[in-house]
């Protein structure tokens, strides 16, 4: 009878060993799984253009529970401390939509002249507005995080004035667009979920960003994956005829794109920052809400300039990875100050 009861204790220590498996820690494995599952969403979007084709009227009413995910933690308290020394969030304001707009210009005025679809596509894509999903890289690299947030926000809340506005200064008249409705179109998907966000956790004291804090994040990243999904659906035709040229689009927009991220070091750096800020300046330079670039090139603009925009989701976060890397070397978290070896 012993023997045949006694292994029953192990196999009850086995079960009892076996923990379930956390928000966080799922949370955690599918922000590892991103740089890999982004890229199969948009092959998956080329490939059943005309299945996954039924997402796109989605995604608008999609972006709209991103942003107010993405902006669940962001309290007045926040803000208020991050606007009484608002030189860094000022700085990283110019770099997104003064300093970028103006080298994305110059290249597509000087590399694409003769393709003005993709030229307006590569322009857009630094029209955006600074990426939610930046949050998580700013944490993971001990980065200010009241910073990033209120960076997302600030420039979320002045989306519907800056994208107008650059399309109208840097695409001009060749668009045919309504800057009125795409200014109402950017506070519907952006402005207004995002306050949202914020008055519902002001309501609850602070409790519904910590507490529903990393249900949102995963929220936050199915949803970045359906709109990368069905606005991949758009450039299907020109990825199946890929050609020297799509090549040549897809090498600027990475070299453009690091741009944005060493201007975001070089600012801090001079400004003499402390670290937790100059990561949140790295981050919130670099990385541009691309699904708000995508939702603007699938409702405005022709196919061809969603490429330039889209294409940026195949090596965003694969990129923010590298930075990430290069930040543990040159700006270690011991020692104080900048601590940058350049």
């Amino acid at each position: 009878m012993e023997s045949a009861w006694a292994p029953r204790p192990v196999e009850a220590r086995a079960r009892r060993g076996r923990r379930p498996v956390t928000v966080s820690q799922a949370n955690r494995a599918i922000s590892r799984a991103m740089p890999f599952v982004v890229p199969s969403a948009m092959a998956l979007g080329i490939l059943l253009p005309g299945i996954v084709g039924r997402l796109v009227p989605a995604v608008p009413a999609v972006f709209f529970v991103v942003v107010f995910a993405g902006s669940a933690a962001l309290r007045l308290t926040s803000i208020r401390d991050v606007l009484r020394r608002p030189a860094p969030l000022l700085a990283i304001l110019a770099i997104l939509h003064t300093v970028m707009p103006v080298l994305a210009w110059a290249v597509a005025r000087v590399g694409f002249a003769a393709h003005p679809d993709i030229a307006e596509g590569v322009i857009l894509e630094f029209l955006a507005p600074t990426a939610s999903a930046g949050f998580a890289w700013i944490s993971i690299c001990g980065g200010s995080t009241p910073l990033g947030l209120v960076a997302v926000f600030a420039d979320t809340v002045l989306s519907p004035v800056f994208i107008p506005l650059g399309v109208r200064v840097f695409i001009g008249s060749n668009v045919a667009i309504s800057t009125s409705s795409l200014a109402w179109d950017m506070a519907v998907m952006i402005l207004i979920p995002g306050v949202l966000a914020v008055l519902v956790n002001e309501a609850s004291g602070g409790r519904c960003g910590r507490r529903a804090g990393p249900w949102l994040e995963i929220v936050v990243k199915l949803g970045i994956l359906l709109v990368i999904l069905a606005s991949a659906t758009r450039i299907a035709p020109l990825v199946r005829t890929l050609n020297p040229l799509l090549a040549v689009v897809t090498a600027v927009m990475f070299l453009v794109s690091a741009a944005g991220y060493l201007l975001g070091w070089a600012a801090g750096r001079a400004m003499r920052r402390d670290r937790g800020d100059v990561v949140a300046m790295i981050y919130g330079s670099g990385m541009r809400n691309i699904n708000a670039g995508a939702v603007i090139a699938v409702s405005y603009f022709p196919a061809a300039t969603v490429f330039p925009v889209i294409v940026s989701t195949l090596f965003q976060q694969v990129t923010a990875a590298l930075v990430a890397a290069v930040i543990r070397r040159r700006l270690p978290r011991e020692g104080g100050g900048l601590g940058m070896r350049l």
